[in-house]
């Protein structure tokens, strides 16, 4: 039976399209939309292979790097990017070391519990349907207090595969991370860091949202802060 006489069939086209909030939406393939068949499809060849390699040998090191590099180039711009020609800089008031910092990261991390969606926020999966109204949204910034362990934390976010971050609240909230370097000395931390969800009106975030977050990190005498995008 050919494909046009299977109703139900779709294109390779559509295939690697509906990894971006389609059907197969998966925040760790959605790379796959941007590309030409023809890569999409070596790209996917050579996941599979890794993936036998990595049954037979356990290793998933080879894996790794080959979603790795396959992300990188279906991240990659078409064109060079050329950088403004004026950057902002704001010199730190003292050295780092002297100086109270503050944690923000636009991961969509908060404490469990304090969900700032309110108690029946939705889980990530349905976040991934809701792209669109994150996207139409107010940020919502949580409050997270310096000594939070990773246990206690959770995360959503409809633009990334959140999953990961659950596991490893570090990886886009490296809150333990900075806990050790301010018990060396290197850095001093403020009392509350900071998650909210990057998927948002960029419009509102910089108009009306963010010059409030500064006012109140200048209220708290935070001096400097660490942002972590995703």
């Amino acid at each position: 039976m050919t494909d046009e006489a299977r109703p139900d069939s779709g294109s390779f086209e559509e295939f690697r399209r509906s990894f971006y909030y389609g059907d197969h939406a998966d925040m760790q393939f959605k790379f796959l939309a941007r590309m030409p068949d023809a890569v999409a499809a070596d790209v996917i060849a050579e996941v599979l292979a890794a993936v036998g390699e990595t049954l037979d040998t356990g290793d998933l090191d080879g894996l790794r790097d080959v979603v790795y590099r396959a992300q990188v180039a279906g991240y990659l711009p078409e064109e060079p990017v050329t950088p403004p020609s004026e950057i902002p800089f704001t010199p730190p008031p003292a050295p780092l070391e002297e100086c109270t910092l503050a944690l923000i990261s636009a991961g969509g991390v908060f404490v469990v519990g304090d969900d700032p969606m309110g108690p029946d926020g939705p889980s990530q999966q349905d976040s991934l349907v809701l792209i669109n109204e994150f996207l139409r949204g107010t940020p919502t910034l949580s409050t997270i207090p310096v000594d939070t362990t990773n246990e206690r934390l959770t995360a959503r976010h409809p633009g990334y595969d959140a999953r990961s971050a659950q596991r490893d609240p570090s990886a886009v909230f490296p809150l333990d991370h900075l806990r050790d370097l301010a018990a060396d000395g290197r850095i001093r931390l403020a009392d509350e860091h900071y998650g909210f969800t990057g998927a948002t009106s960029q419009r509102r975030l910089q108009k009306e949202v963010a010059p409030r977050w500064a006012e109140h990190l200048a209220d708290r005498a935070v001096d400097a802060a660490l942002l972590v995008a995703t």
